[in-house]
This record gives structure tokens, sequence and C-alpha cells, in this order.
């Protein structure tokens, strides 16, 4: 799809159209080209002349063109910033609906200040909405009137290219959010370690000359600010975007994980050969933290299993512990979240955003002896008989 000729999509079916848009939408490419793309293939559908996707400042009162099929030095090209007042997206941002003008004549609208400005007889727009704020708007356009009006189909498509356009800018939105997040911890980790390292070292070298019951807390709580640093990196890193993934044997990997947490006289049951995909990095801290969550959590030895759900495309983890009040289940996985003195409240957050960076479902419930119970599902499983 990179090397497509923008102007290739004159002449399409609706069928070959939304094709096409779809697979536009699915490449790697950069947020620019699929705009570029998907105003290319609706100024076609729609047979206008142009179509832009604009941002719109309210405070400012303006709108910038953020993708646009104009010419650089046409009306409104890529980057050109407007006076809000002055465009047709006044009024679109101001309705619930599409606005939908095929000639401005018939709706009276000849003397609004739009055509004045712009000398455009025809137009539609859409709002471009992320997270239920005004991002925008999505308008497809021409200088002189269409014969006839917009029809269903045509509109409806528009509206598709406007939610297919949300979702990429929200999704860049997040990425942005969670590279900022990750810079932001990985240099924050870095300026607290090393004066936490040199006061870890004094004490040390202070405790083998005069060892005291002082200096003993003043290590424990040196030692607790530091794994308060590593959870909050992790933290952060967790809802990054999957990048690669790998074949997981689930009780080869529970087992793994398993013998690297201090479970004392906790048992564990595994009762399934589950294969599935995943971040095998990502995967070993959610059962490292679930297994330490069951542990950390029951004064009794606790029995934590481990098995397939139900549902065939997702697997659990339950213990016989003291289990989870139902009036918390829709707070357990809140960053800071805890119902131990000593607990930090990041490792049920981690799990969530390990199982989100998956996009998997987790749900929290009563296992079968009163413990809790955390249910995956929509995991990609893995059979090896298809594979052959």
């Amino acid at each position: 799809m990179g090397s497509c000729d923008l102007g290739e999509y004159a002449d399409l079916s609706p069928d070959q159209a939304r094709k096409v848009l779809y697979e536009v939408m699915k490449t790697d490419e950069s947020f620019a080209w699929k705009a570029d793309h998907a105003l290319e293939i609706g100024k076609a559908y729609l047979d206008v002349e142009n179509g832009h996707l604009t941002r719109i400042d309210r405070e400012a009162d303006h709108w910038q063109a953020i993708a646009s099929t104009d010419s650089p030095d046409g009306k409104v090209p890529v980057g050109v910033i407007v006076d809000l007042g002055t465009a047709y997206c006044r009024r679109t941002i101001e309705q619930a609906e599409p606005l939908i003008l095929h000639d401005v004549r018939e709706a009276g609208w000849e003397d609004d200040i739009a055509v004045e400005s712009y000398g455009r007889y025809c137009y539609h727009g859409t709002s471009i909405m992320i997270e239920n704020e005004l991002y925008g708007t999505l308008c497809f356009v021409s200088d002189n009137p269409r014969p006839i009006d917009f029809t269903t189909d045509e509109t409806m498509f528009a509206e598709l290219i406007g939610r297919m356009l949300e979702h990429e800018l929200e999704r860049r939105r997040i990425e942005t959010q969670l590279e900022n997040l990750d810079q932001f911890a990985s240099v924050v980790s870095h300026d607290l370690r090393n004066p936490l390292n040199i006061a870890q070292g004094r004490i040390e070298l202070e405790r083998d000359r005069n060892d005291s019951e002082h200096l003993s807390k003043a290590a424990s709580a040196l030692d607790r600010m530091e794994t308060i640093i590593a959870n909050v990196l992790t933290l952060a890193r967790q809802g990054r975007q999957i990048e690669m993934l790998s074949t997981v044997s689930l009780s080869q990997l529970a087992t793994r994980c398993w013998e690297m947490v201090d479970t004392g006289q906790a048992s564990v049951t595994i009762e399934t050969e589950l294969e599935f995909r995943a971040d095998t990095d990502r995967i070993e801290r959610l059962f490292e933290n679930l297994f330490r969550n069951a542990v950390e959590h029951s004064t009794d030895p606790v029995t934590v299993r481990v098995g397939v759900t139900a549902d065939p495309t997702g697997f659990y983890v339950e213990d016989t512990g003291p289990g989870i009040e139902a009036t918390d289940y829709d707070r357990i996985f809140t960053s800071g979240y805890t119902t131990s003195k000593d607990g930090l409240g990041l490792g049920l957050a981690i799990v969530k955003g390990i199982a989100d960076a998956h996009e998997w479902d987790i749900t929290v419930t009563e296992s079968s002896e009163g413990g809790a119970r955390f249910e995956f599902t929509n995991v990609v499983v893995h059979h090896p008989e298809r594979s052959r």
C-alpha cells in the first residue's frame, strides 16, 4: 500500500472503496500518509473536489488543516490556519449530525461568510471527537454545487472515514503519552537510584563496624524504596504496545515464575497444557505479581491454582486465601490501592497494564474455596496441530 498513487481511487465501486480504505488504515504507515489516502478515497467516493482534516482551537477561534487534498497553492493546503468564524466548520461543530450541503443556495446560505471567504458552494462536514472532546472536523468540499444531494451511503462512508481517523488519532495520542511516561519514569528512576545506591553502600559500611537496630531499619527503608522505584518503572512500561509475540507454554512459564517468587510454605498446582501467544518478559511479570499477591495476602499457607477457563481462549490464576471483597473488584487494579499496610498497591496495576497491552480481558471473582480468582480471556491460543 505504501506506493499507492493517490489518483488511483477514482471510479472505485462502494465495496472496493471500503476495502481499500480498510487496507490503508491497517498499514504501518504514518498518520499523515493514512489521512492523505483516506481523504483521497473519500473525495473520490463523494465526487467532490477536496477533502480536509482540521484541528480546531475554540479558545483561539481558529482551525488548522492537518491533512488536505488541496495543492500547496490552493485555498486550504496542509498547515494553513484560518479564522473559525469564516468557515462552515463553525456550524458543523454546533450540531450532533453531519452538516450536509450539496448546494448552499438551496439551504438559503448563499450569503454565509464561508461562501464569501472560500467560494465553496458544496460542503459535507462531520465532527472529529477524541474521548468525547472536540478535536476538529472532517470535511469534503467543492467550489461548485453538486447537482444532486449526498446519498445516505455517501454520508455513511464519510462517517466511516471520520471514525477511523478518530481511532488513529487516539492511538497516536496514547502511544505518545506512554512514551513520555516511559521517559519520565526512566529519568526519575535513574536520578533516584544513584543517591539511593550511595546511601545503601554507606549504611552497609557502617553496619560492618557498628550494627544497630536503627541502621537495620534504615537499610530496610532503603530496600523498600528500591522496590518502589523498580515497580513504578515496571508499571510505566507495561502499557507499551506489544511488538513481538512468542508461543508460551502456560505450565512451563507458571512453574518458572513460581520458582522466582519467595513463596514460603505456599504451593502451586498447574492444571493445563495451554499454549498461547504473548510477550514472554511481560507475562513473567504478570505471573510473578499474581503469585506474590496471593502469598503476601494470606496468613496461612496458601495454594495457588493455574488452569484454563470455561472459555477456551482464556486461563485463570486462583488461590485459597482470604479473597477480595466484591465491593473492591472495580478498585483493585488502580495504582496505589492496597489492603495491606506494607503494600505498595502497584502489583495488580502492573497485571492490568500487561493484560491491556495484550488486548486481553481481565476479571476478578471468588475462587471455589473463597479466595481470589483472576481470569484472562481473549488470549491468542496456539494450536500446534494447525501449524503442521
